[in-house]
């Protein structure tokens, strides 16, 4: 057992901050905008050749060209698995090899007419969503938000891309998928160093849309767009690690859900303390009330966009768990107990 996870663990409070955190919310948010952006260039713009996983390679290659290993280095992947994926989007014809004006015996990669056509359509796209986002919490949030994240992009050397005004500040949209892969890089680390060594990106396709009630294998390809097999292979790999099983749905007996195991339960409550020291790294980049601010704004467009709401659609008993031990904490034990007595008390107007 991970010496971080606490023994017994309080489940409740465990899923609920596993549900409400800084990283779910950003991470939610960047999945719903990034999906959105490739419905737009697919249904209105015409770009049928893409995949999700080219968004990070147009969207550095828009701030100028780079060098193959620039830009694994950037992505912090290996320069193999950064070729392979530049090789599709070169067949795709978004990007083309060059020479290198610094270096005649090197190549660099640059975006081909057609990938600044679809950067521009992209950058189109997120303006959109950003306005949508305004109209959802309001713009003074959205800037706030934007001008945080800007920050810790800088700070984190992700290579994006600055306006034309060194006074203006990249929106939303443009930010939060870069920042997710960082995000979910960074967590993976930590919670391996947490006796979860073995731990692969990609298995936050399934790890992170299984709620109180388990996951579905359909509902979890199409949130992420990917096929039934793909996830299947995921979950595969998870369970022989001894994260998940597979039972019988109790809705339709005719399905699976997959369930954590104890040690899957394990990863979750090492996960919120992994979760929890990314917060604090945040906050030593921009504070902790911007960090509040951010986390607030997050969190409204989250509920507002209605995002996992079926994820954790059973998880009432659990909220109301994680409120008593919040007011617990802060009350403390005795006047946690005057506060029972009184709510229990029979009111006047029940009489």
């Amino acid at each position: 057992m991970s010496a971080i996870s606490p023994t017994p663990l309080d489940t409740g409070f465990v899923w609920n901050r596993y549900r409400h955190n800084f990283s779910r919310h950003l991470l939610g948010v960047a999945r719903y905008l990034q999906t959105r952006v490739m419905t737009a260039l697919q249904d209105e713009c015409g770009h049928q050749d893409l995949r999700l996983g080219f968004a990070p390679y147009i969207t550095l290659l828009s701030a100028g060209d780079k060098r193959l290993s620039e830009l694994a280095d950037i992505l912090g992947i290996s320069r193999q698995a950064c070729n392979q994926a530049v090789k599709q989007i070169e067949a795709a014809g978004y990007i083309s090899r060059t020479a290198d004006p610094n270096d005649g015996r090197a190549k660099q990669l640059t975006l081909s007419p057609r990938g600044a056509e679809l950067s521009r359509d992209g950058q189109r796209a997120t303006t959109q969503l950003d306005r949508q986002f305004a109209e959802l919490v309001g713009a003074q949030k959205i800037a706030d938000a934007s001008k945080s994240l800007n920050k810790i992009s800088a700070h984190l050397s992700l290579g994006l891309p600055a306006r034309s005004s060194p006074f203006m500040d990249t929106g939303m949209g443009a930010l939060l998928p870069r920042l997710s892969d960082y995000v979910m890089r960074r967590l993976m680390e930590l919670n391996r160093t947490r006796g979860h060594p073995r731990l692969k990106l990609s298995f936050a396709q399934v790890l992170t849309v299984i709620g109180p009630g388990g996951g579905r294998i359909q509902q979890m390809a199409s949130m992420h767009d990917v096929s039934k097999q793909a996830i299947s292979v995921i979950a595969t790999e998870l369970e022989a690690l001894g994260y998940l099983q597979r039972q019988t749905d109790p809705l339709d007996a005719r399905q699976i859900v997959l369930q954590f195991t104890p040690r899957g339960e394990e990863l979750i409550a090492d996960s919120v303390a992994s979760v929890d020291q990314l917060a604090q790294e945040f906050s030593a980049i921009i504070g902790k009330a911007a960090l509040k601010r951010l986390n607030t704004t997050l969190y409204e467009l989250y509920r507002g966009l209605h995002l996992e709401q079926d994820v954790f659609e059973h998880s009432g008993a659990a909220d109301l768990g994680l409120l008593a031990h919040q007011l617990q904490q802060q009350l403390g034990e005795r006047d946690s107990q005057a506060l029972a007595r009184l709510l229990l008390k029979p009111s006047r107007l029940t009489r």
